[in-house]
């Protein structure tokens, strides 16, 4: 039960900068479900943030609200997905086409169900 609810965590890791955001990994990688990074502490730090939690243990959850003609957000999220991260969002509005494309990108290198799919 307790795991349960561990995985149903996730924690907005809303920091501006690298050592702060290693500083709640460390203290939480074993208590949630996930580490959101969002656009102000992906943009300051980039990947290397992903990898840092990937690396303590931890999932990430990459809050960036794609939206953008559909080829950019498929290799977009193509490229979190190579990251490692477990969970992306798109903005609906961008439509349907923008959203098939991200999942068909997705689904041609992570077949459903395959080891390492988000």
């Amino acid at each position: 039960m307790l795991e349960s609810a561990r995985k149903r965590l996730i924690f907005a890791m809303d920091v501006d900068n690298f050592e702060d955001a290693e500083k709640w990994v460390k203290r939480l990688h074993d208590r949630v479900g996930l580490f959101k990074i969002g656009k102000q502490l992906f943009t300051r730090c980039g990947p290397e943030v992903v990898r840092m939690v990937r690396a303590e243990g931890g999932e990430v959850f990459l809050d960036l609200k794609y939206h953008d003609i559909p080829n950019t957000v498929a290799k977009a999220g193509l490229e979190a997905c190579r990251l490692g991260v477990k969970m992306v969002n798109v903005h609906a509005l961008g439509g349907r086409e923008m959203m098939e494309k991200l999942v068909a990108e997705v689904d041609a290198e992570y077949p459903r169900g395959s080891a390492g799919r988000p």
